[in-house]
């Protein structure tokens, strides 16, 4: 980061990344998500629910689609602004796709805002534990969750898309109730910035800043891939990626999907991890094996009857 986008990025919260994907790249996450939805279009997409189905700490992720899902990861136009805000071992914490259309415009609900959280009352994450924080300090950015939001498609002004009071990261009161939640634009508050992008850009802003998601006025989609990162120490979703999903990973990328620890990747908490995912895949084995028993029987029953 220049000293500009520092400037930037500490008074507003956010930052935009212009062509931080190439246009192959914006193409080959399309036709993934597009393929994706012609298998059943699902209104969420990602790992950041709790949707566990029977397996062990992981939930459903975006990486498992390939290509440049995978490059998202540590992609090498975002990197530096990630280690600057929040530092060298940091974490990809979760990761999903939102989108929005003249069918489905959502609604914006302004969530986040203050030193710690966006209070009890916030209407997104009123259990937040201090994960959400920003300060900067002898001159060192200092984070908890930290999105990077990866735009699929043009969004022009008055469209809708991404929006947040900016300046809102450092504030020390809560957001305003009635500000909260904009069923169209013309509710929108005054200090809110609309955030126009063309597709391959990305915004990368601080969760602790008030933000959220415009009513789509556009008369095409709106698709935004969000990864979210975070310090080690620091975890926002209740699952945790298994690095021995994803196939061909380098061991950089493997680093950025360790658990949350205070140590980071170190040979600690790889030894810990290691063992962790051997033991998942013999629960795995072991479930497969009850499943195949427990079938055998029905049959067998079904046939003594």
């Amino acid at each position: 980061m220049d000293l500009t986008e520092k400037y930037l990025f500490d008074l507003r919260g956010y930052l935009i990344v212009r062509d931080a994907i190439t246009p192959a790249q914006v193409a080959d996450l399309s036709d993934r998500l597009e393929a994706e939805r012609e298998r059943g279009d699902r209104a969420h997409f990602g790992s950041d629910r709790t949707e566990l189905t029977g397996d062990a700490w992981s939930a459903a992720s975006l990486i498992s689609w390939g290509g440049s899902y995978v490059d998202l990861i540590d992609l090498p136009t975002i990197a530096p602004y990630l280690e600057t805000l929040l530092g060298r071992n940091y974490r990809l914490d979760h990761d999903y796709i939102n989108i929005v259309n003249r069918s489905r415009p959502g609604k914006l609900y302004l969530h986040g805002g203050g030193q710690g959280a966006g209070g009890p009352t916030d209407l997104v994450g009123p259990t937040d534990g201090g994960q959400c924080f920003y300060r900067y300090n002898n001159g060192k950015f200092y984070n908890g969750l930290v999105s990077v939001a990866f735009e699929l498609d043009d969004v022009a002004a008055g469209e809708g898309g991404f929006a947040c009071v900016p300046g809102s990261h450092k504030v020390n009161f809560e957001l305003p109730s009635d500000w909260k939640l904009s069923d169209t634009q013309a509710d929108i508050p005054e200090c809110v910035d609309r955030v126009a992008v063309n597709a391959g850009d990305a915004i990368i802003f601080t969760e602790a800043c008030a933000h959220g998601t415009v009513p789509w006025e556009g008369e095409n989609e709106r698709r935004t891939v969000f990864y979210k990162y975070s310090p080690h120490a620091v975890a926002w979703a209740p699952c945790f990626y298994n690095a021995d999903d994803y196939p061909g990973l380098t061991d950089p990328q493997r680093e950025l999907l360790m658990p949350p620890s205070a140590f980071g990747p170190d040979e600690r908490t790889a030894a810990v991890w290691s063992r962790m995912q051997a033991e998942r895949q013999e629960l795995i084995a072991l479930r497969e094996e009850v499943a195949d028993w427990r079938a055998a029987a029905r049959v067998d029953g079904a046939r003594q009857r």
